[in-house]
């Protein structure tokens, strides 16, 4: 049965209103290099203090149901940020909390919320175009140390480590991020394996904040049957609980009643596993599970191969020190496979990369060899206490996924610069009066980053604003030394994947909730 219901849509605006601006404001005060830190307590847990705007939006539930529905359904769309871009919650909801104040005034006088919203889409629409036209590549190793200091809450020593780690591993090479048994925070490249796809289903996921599922010492099972029957894996079920040890299943497909199975062992507790689709098809897969198979030390189960499943022993399983494995990718480190084996592959591999002339097979071949000699960019985090470390890494991870953000789609002025020069002066071609005051509600939110980072500095965020409106392309306000610069030439950058994925949300949040007009709570 509900509990409530608003009949009255000025007293849901209310406590819409109310809702996000109490996550609002305690998530906004840690933008920007002097952004404030905020104390969190979880209950039965020891408090500690952070300046990542994730991590303070996740604590933020309200005692009014309606308030924390409005409150969720922002919190949503900037986590849905955070996990596209790496970072951003802090911007997307400074952004959506002024659209929504300012589209309430407009509505309270009449406006249609739904002629509104379809003018903030046209405004959002050409911002972004305005966006990918400023933008330019990230070129140089400071390139992406700034983007990862300011991604890291302005830690430069952060922004340091992920710069070596994005240099030794390459662009596309794999980084992940460990918690270190010690005080320092170092960085290992170590043997590993990655694979371009990832969990089959998010209820394998370990860690929340990331999307990824993170494992010690697992047992890794390497075959390209289609899995569809629990009948099929059981012997190795009942081998993998008989040991203890996390389970990392890669096969063709995991589907049905199988992969029922291992979501409720999973949801359960009764085991640790984790389903992993093998990308690519044919004998571009199979390829890729043999060298993954030997890489771990497995025994690749073919569909040609003597050993089946049923007959499946421990000593067919792969190892490693560790797993990583998000949505998109698998990655492997510190394999058990045998070193000698592994190199005479790699030298097998480079004698067919001689001896083929076509240039699509050179590619694959190659990718082979990169896969098997490559290694894998660790970076240990450490602290002094574990308070310490969950807030330092987080700040790793968010420095680490801003530079891949940056790498994708490019850079921009940050400071906010990039946002109020690219909604000023908008041309957008509207059909009525209510679509242009939803242009103006963007182009007017738009500037509350910059204006939230000068409030953060104790500034005028009025004085703020006209400097940065009337400044030359690409400078702005530097807010750790109150200078005016070139953002580029101060190293003071965004990516635009972050930019542009936080604007998106926001207004998508911020218009359906103004385009609500009832709530129900149920009992």
């Amino acid at each position: 049965m509900p509990k409530c219901k608003f009949e009255s849509r000025s007293e849901l605006n209310a406590k819409v209103l109310n809702g996000v601006n109490i996550l609002a404001d305690n998530v906004a005060a840690t933008l920007g290099p002097r952004g404030r830190n905020v104390i969190l307590h979880e209950k039965g847990k020891d408090p500690f203090i952070t300046k990542d705007g994730v991590t303070v939006a996740a604590f933020v539930y309200l005692e009014d149901e309606f308030e924390n529905a409005a409150a969720q359904i922002l919190k949503q769309a900037t986590q849905e940020t955070n996990n596209a871009a790496g970072d951003g919650t802090t911007t997307a909801t400074v952004l959506a909390r002024a659209v929504l104040v300012k589209a309430q005034k407009y509505i309270t006088s009449g406006a249609s919320p739904v002629e509104i919203k379809r003018g903030m889409d046209l405004a959002v629409e050409q911002i972004t175009s305005n966006l990918k036209k400023l933008a330019t590549h990230i070129e140089t190793l400071d390139d992406v140390e700034n983007i990862a200091t300011i991604s890291a809450n302005n830690d430069r020593t952060i922004g340091k480590l992920v710069a070596t780690a994005v240099d030794q591993a390459g662009k596309d090479g794999a980084i992940t991020i460990q918690e270190s048994k010690t005080v320092d925070t170092t960085l290992d490249i170590i043997e590993g394996f990655r694979l371009e796809s990832g969990y089959v289903a998010s209820a394998f996921v370990t860690d929340e904040r990331r999307g990824a599922a993170a494992y010690d010492a697992p047992l890794i099972l390497v075959t390209d049957n289609k899995i569809e029957s629990v009948d099929q894996i059981l012997p190795a079920l009942e081998l993998v609980a008989r040991d203890g040890r996390p389970l990392v299943l890669v096969a063709e497909a995991i589907e049905g009643q199988a992969l029922a199975a291992l979501i409720m062992n999973t949801a359960r507790g009764t085991m640790k596993i984790v389903a992993v689709k093998a990308p690519f098809y044919g004998e571009r897969r199979r390829d890729m599970l043999a060298d993954l198979a030997l890489s771990t030390g497995a025994e690749f189960i073919s569909r040609e191969s003597t050993v089946r499943l049923r007959d499946i022993k421990l000593q067919h399983f792969g190892q490693a020190r560790s797993v990583d494995i998000t949505k998109a990718t698998t990655t492997i480190i510190g394999g058990k496979g045998d070193a000698a084996a592994i190199d005479r592959q790699i030298e097998i591999l480079k004698t067919e990369l001689k001896d083929t002339e076509e240039i699509m097979e050179c590619d694959k071949i190659q990718e082979r060899i990169t896969k098997l000699a490559a290694g894998v960019a660790v970076i240990n985090v450490g602290a002094a206490t574990e308070v310490e470390m969950i807030e330092k890494k987080h700040r790793v991870e968010d420095a680490l996924e801003a530079v891949r953000s940056a790498q994708e789609e490019g850079i921009l002025p940050g400071g906010g610069v990039a946002l109020v020069q690219c909604s000023q002066k908008l041309k957008v071609k509207v059909e009525n009066d209510d679509q242009q005051f939803g242009v103006e509600i963007v182009q007017g939110a738009a500037l509350e980053p910059l204006r939230q980072m000068a409030t953060n500095c104790g500034l005028s965020p009025d004085l703020i604003q006209s400097e940065v409106q009337n400044a030359k392309k690409n400078c702005g306000h530097n807010f750790r030394d109150f200078s005016h610069v070139n953002m580029y030439e101060a190293g003071i950058i965004d990516p635009l994947k972050v930019t542009r994925v936080a604007l998106q949300n926001a207004v998508s949040a911020a218009g359906t909730l103004i385009t609500t007009s009832h709530a129900i709570v149920e009992r």
